[in-house]
């Protein structure tokens, strides 16, 4: 009778997570289509772009920004799309969802059936529904002298799609010719830190614990920050919290609202990276070497803390249900089992060891588009129709003649039968 509290507790704060990403997802939802409105009718800003005679745009193209494709469109400029996450419905790479997982739910490439399912429904879903960041009115709206076209066959028209997915740190995945993976943008080599925390990092003799979620600090409640408080000021490393301004003081635990985080995660004493597992900051820790201890707040960030635990190079934490305890026995195991910073340092080794970083491959690729454009390396399957590229027009007469050869099998099958019992009947 004891333990009924606690699973109605453990039942109710599961509840509360997932109540909160989907107020989180609806509220970017209903905020972004009014910003995108504002920019798309701003014909002064439109026209100085127009005077800088572009000769290519590189766009965001996550839900956020990729109405800004209609520009492009109206400028008659063509375009590359770029993102952390590019939906396979958006460049067709043939994808089957029971193998490679969608960054939106947290699943391995390794699903169960259930996992399997739930992936094929999103797949359909998005194949189907109309573009998510389409804006309030169609194209021509925006664009009153280009001919009429639907939103999402204009961005079919990205000439180039460079996705920040990277094979060391996600799960392999296909491409075509007219897409690269080029995870870790960002990451780059560190710099010397400087000031009161260069002071507080030289004094630490355990090492240092990097602890930042970047702005999504304030959305925790009370509990959970007097929970980790708890637990970081027990551990026997130093720790550089990134942390909006608090009455909260320890002598083992350096707070600013902003830190040179790269700086940081590059420095010989760091030993751990306490993380919402944002993107960019998880390639910032393979670039570095440094184990992740993942703490997930919302939307791809839990897809990003499980392929994490899966290549092997931390461990994870509901910040909803943990104890104090247990984030000091997770730190614990990740600094002292030299496995995980041993397969990290690893991935960081191969990832040094290629030709040229992401931001000079992306740049050189952008360069190649500039140069000859990118229709040579589209696929036919990027601009078809949906039931072409599922090949509904083709599946469909194969099953309509096999159903009805079946239907003609079983009619004649019938009709031997029912001659043949009438003979045998006469016989007897």
């Amino acid at each position: 009778m004891n333990e009924i509290p606690e699973i109605e507790e453990i039942r109710s704060a599961s509840e509360k997570q997932e109540c909160r990403r989907v107020f989180v997802m609806k509220k970017a939802l209903n905020l972004f289509p009014p910003v995108c409105e504002r920019i798309l009718r701003d014909e002064k800003s439109i026209e100085m772009m127009r005077a800088v005679n572009a000769s290519l745009a590189v766009i965001n193209g996550l839900f956020v920004t990729n109405c800004l494709t209609i520009i492009a469109y109206k400028l008659s400029i063509p375009f590359v799309l770029t993102g952390s996450e590019i939906l396979p419905s958006l460049h067709r790479i043939p994808w089957n969802p029971s193998i490679f997982p969608n960054s939106f739910l947290s699943s391995s490439d390794k699903m169960t059936y259930s996992e399997k399912l739930i992936s094929t429904l999103v797949a359909i879903v998005d194949y189907t529904i109309l573009s998510i960041g389409a804006p309030t009115h169609s194209v021509k709206t925006y664009a009153k002298d280009k001919p009429d076209i639907s939103f999402i066959d204009l961005l079919h028209q990205a000439q180039f799609f460079l996705i920040e997915k990277d094979v060391l740190l996600d799960y392999p995945l296909p491409q075509l010719p007219n897409v690269r993976y080029v995870g870790g943008l960002a990451a780059k080599h560190s710099l010397p830190l400087k000031g009161g925390l260069l002071n507080f990092v030289n004094a630490s003799t355990n090492g240092i614990v990097v602890v930042s979620f970047g702005s999504n600090i304030n959305d925790f409640p009370a509990v959970q920050l007097e929970k980790l408080q708890s637990a970081l000021k027990q551990i026997k490393y130093d720790v550089v919290w990134r942390q909006k301004k608090t009455s909260f003081s320890h002598k083992n635990i350096y707070i600013s609202d902003w830190v040179p985080q790269n700086d940081l995660l590059g420095h010989p004493k760091t030993k751990l990276f306490v993380t919402h597992c944002g993107n960019s900051g998880q390639f910032e820790a393979l670039f570095h070497g440094v184990p992740m201890l993942g703490i997930p707040l919302f939307t791809d960030q839990f897809y990003n803390s499980r392929r994490m635990t899966e290549k092997g190079y931390g461990l994870s934490l509901d910040i909803e249900n943990f104890t104090p305890k247990e984030l000091i026995e997770k730190i614990k195991e990740l600094i002292e089992n030299k496995t995980y910073s041993e397969k990290i340092k690893r991935a960081s080794e191969i990832f040094h060891s290629r030709p040229e970083y992401p931001s000079k491959k992306s740049a050189r690729h952008i360069d190649h588009i500039l140069k000859y454009g990118g229709e040579y390396l589209k696929s036919p399957c990027q601009e078809s129709r949906l039931y072409e590229f599922f090949m509904i027009d083709v599946l469909a007469p194969i099953f309509v003649v096999i159903s009805l050869l079946i239907y003609l099998t079983c009619l004649i099958g019938k009709k031997c039968l029912t001659i043949f019992c009438k003979k045998k009947t006469k016989t007897d």
